[in-house]
């Protein structure tokens, strides 16, 4: 009965981490230069194949500042779902110049203007006739540097709890990509990728939320079968003890099939992980203790007969 109490509170940690588990992220899209209109929209720039890629170059010859927007995105759908923009990008001699007072049209850093690829999440108002607000991140560069991967997080970053959002807030309506050059230099931009979950069966932002119910289901489970053992240990309450223990067996199969239903349905992992991970450990653990339980109760009932015939 000892091994019934220690898989039911294993299983009490396990789910309870399940709870904390984030959802993994991947590529929802993958948004090419051509298909944005880039080209069209600013004469000094145009795609070109680089290292098997289509890849956005621009460059400024004026010796004036330049600034671009690359990227607009308002599918709310897809926003809903999304956790980050990526970017690969290099530059080549990309002007950093000094100056006395920061200029508000460049970030400046130790007194220089410097080349700026700005993410602007556009969030509408918190209450009705409010002010749009706009969530800014900004990656500061200069001179020559080879590829280097650039990454924003959708939910803003916060100085208090990076991706964390006010409860007010809402989602982002659009998304907005920026590229500012203080004066000449040319940038090398790869397509842009939205990275984020696939739409499941319950949005993205609503998976804490699940698993947080996951882990208060896994401790219920865990100390109803620390019960259980303590019950079938002492010889009690029989009808109820087996019950229970079939019950849960029952249980554990549905979640497992539920899971791998979640799976074969293309769902993302924190949909079918809050499933499949209950179902089995409830069907394992059960399934190998009932006969022990059943073994134990039928012991003590023959030495309870064995007594009275004596």
């Amino acid at each position: 009965m000892k091994r019934l109490l220690g898989a039911s509170l294993t299983m009490c940690l396990v789910l309870s981490a399940a709870a904390q588990e984030a959802p993994s992220q991947k590529t929802c899209s993958v948004f090419n230069w051509e298909s944005l209109n880039v080209q069209q929209q600013f004469p000094g720039s145009k795609i070109i194949p680089m290292d098997g890629i289509l890849v956005l170059k621009v460059e400024n010859t004026n010796n004036a500042p330049l600034e671009i927007s690359l990227f607009t995105f308002t599918n709310s759908s897809v926003i809903k779902n999304a956790t980050a923009i990526a970017c690969d990008m290099k530059h080549e001699n990309v002007q950093v110049i000094p100056i006395l007072v920061t200029n508000r049209e460049f970030t400046s850093q130790n007194g220089y203007k410097m080349g700026e690829l700005t993410f602007i999440a556009h969030i509408p108002p918190p209450a009705l006739g409010g002010d749009e607000i706009d969530r800014k991140q900004s990656k500061i560069f200069g001179g020559t540097l080879n590829w280097k991967a650039y990454q924003f997080s959708v939910a803003g970053d916060r100085p208090s709890n990076a991706g964390d959002r006010a409860s007010n807030e809402g989602w982002p309506t659009k998304l907005e990509v920026k590229l500012s050059l203080p004066a000449n230099g040319t940038v090398y931009l790869r397509p842009i990728q939205l990275l984020g979950v696939t739409s499941g069966w319950w949005p993205t932002n609503k998976s804490s939320t699940v698993g947080g119910a996951v882990g208060i289901f896994g401790g219920f489970i865990g100390c109803l079968g620390g019960l259980v053992g303590c019950l079938a240990g002492f010889g009690k309450a029989r009808k109820f003890v087996l019950t229970t223990t079939k019950l849960f067996i029952a249980l554990g199969m549905l979640l497992t099939i539920t899971g791998i239903v979640a799976i074969f349905c293309k769902q993302p992992y924190f949909v079918w992980y809050v499933f499949l991970l209950p179902g089995v450990t409830l069907t394992l653990v059960f399934s190998l203790n009932f006969p022990l339980i059943q073994r134990r109760y039928d012991d003590l009932e023959i030495r309870r007969m064995a007594s009275l015939d004596v």
